[in-house]
């Protein structure tokens, strides 16, 4: 590589913000979602992981020490919210599902109420996770919490079979579970943001893959509005968002949320995406999480990360290298370290397209 090797100037935090700001920086910033993952980093199981603030802040400082990507995350992930509003969560050496739904009939619904972050389920380990990472290198790196969107959450209490077809047989019932998850999320967003947090959504069951864009319009975007704009008027920011699969003809309407980023599933090319929305919005993504970071090795993953710089490097609003959904539990660590190489060698400021072997009109 001309001009010798590569020196970062600039921290995590720095970096992330220039990038979505405009403003010049050394690299293309890098997000991993790394979460469980960070159970491997330490030698933990993921159970343990999850049920220790020490160990969730200890894994995702090492992780962020031993990778060098540009973010951490403390969750609460898919299940947190779900969790301490009343679901019961298994803990198995990989990813946590929910293993039993609160919400298993109509009137369970009467007895439940907003958590409280402060108390109820794992909230208060999170958040104390959170504060340790802040303090230890919160200086540094920007803490983003992800938790799942109102869609999901509801999905998450009431099981999600039965939720779908709650949309269809008692739209009233779901719009119910929809604003008990909306007012858990929006609560829990203000205890994390008070620590120092930043906020990104995840709304899986949002996909196109599972609701039709009317259903999404209907039951899924007026909540993620409100969220966004509660989170937008408490931090100065507006969240993240990630939906999985295919969200092409979604993808107004997810800008229409007021999220400030769009993390794109891999199953989508980021480049239509750019046209679409990336003067509205910053593009997150999208790197092959199983194909590549998973089952590939690392040429793989350099390969991909220059198709995907390729695309969305000019993005007006922003670009940031990431995944097309969470990094997978048992991703070998070379792969993880070769996508934050290819960031340095392939997205140093200032971006060359001849660097990742297109040209200019591309």
């Amino acid at each position: 590589m001309s001009g010798g090797p590569f020196k970062e100037t600039m921290t995590s935090k720095e970096r992330t913000i220039a990038a979505l700001t405009g403003q010049p920086y050394d690299r293309i910033p890098v997000n991993l979602l790394i979460s469980d993952h960070a159970a491997r980093v330490i030698g933990v199981t993921v159970g343990e992981y999850n049920n220790s603030a020490e160990l969730m802040a200890k894994g995702q400082v090492e992780a962020w020490r031993r990778y060098g990507a540009d973010n951490v995350n403390t969750g609460p992930g898919l299940t947190g919210i779900a969790e301490a509003i009343g679901s019961k969560i298994a803990f198995p050496d990989s990813t946590p599902y929910v293993a039993e739904n609160v919400v298993k009939v109509e009137a369970d619904l009467d007895g439940l109420k907003v958590p409280d972050p402060e108390r109820d389920g794992r909230l208060p380990l999170f958040l104390e996770a959170a504060t340790i990472v802040l303090k230890e290198i919160g200086d540094q790196v920007g803490l983003n919490m992800t938790t799942s969107g109102p869609f999901t959450t509801a999905a998450s209490i009431r099981g999600t079979e039965k939720f779908l077809r709650d949309l269809h047989k008692n739209p009233e019932f779901a719009h119910r579970l929809l604003r008990l998850s909306t007012d858990s999320i929006i609560r829990f967003a203000r205890a994390a943001i008070e620590v120092g947090a930043r906020i990104g959504l995840a709304d899986p069951t949002a996909s196109g893959t599972m609701i039709s864009p009317r259903q999404f319009r209907e039951f899924a975007q007026p909540y993620l509005t409100e969220v966004a704009a509660a989170i937008k008027s408490i931090a100065g920011a507006a969240p993240s968002l990630h939906i999985c699969g295919n969200t092409s003809k979604i993808w107004p309407e997810m800008a229409d949320t007021g999220v400030s980023v769009l993390s794109l599933d891999d199953a989508v090319d980021i480049a239509e995406a750019k046209l679409q929305v990336g003067d509205r919005v910053a593009i997150l993504g999208n790197i092959r999480p199983t194909a590549v970071m998973y089952l590939g090795r690392p040429d793989d993953v350099r390969e991909n990360a220059r198709e995907c710089l390729a695309k969305g490097w000019d993005n007006p609003k922003g670009y940031i290298l990431g995944l097309g959904c969470g990094l997978p539990i048992d991703t070998p660590p070379e792969n993880i370290h070769a996508l934050v190489e290819a960031a340095r060698n392939y997205g140093r400021w200032p971006l060359d397209p001849q660097r990742f072997q297109i040209s200019q009109a591309a």
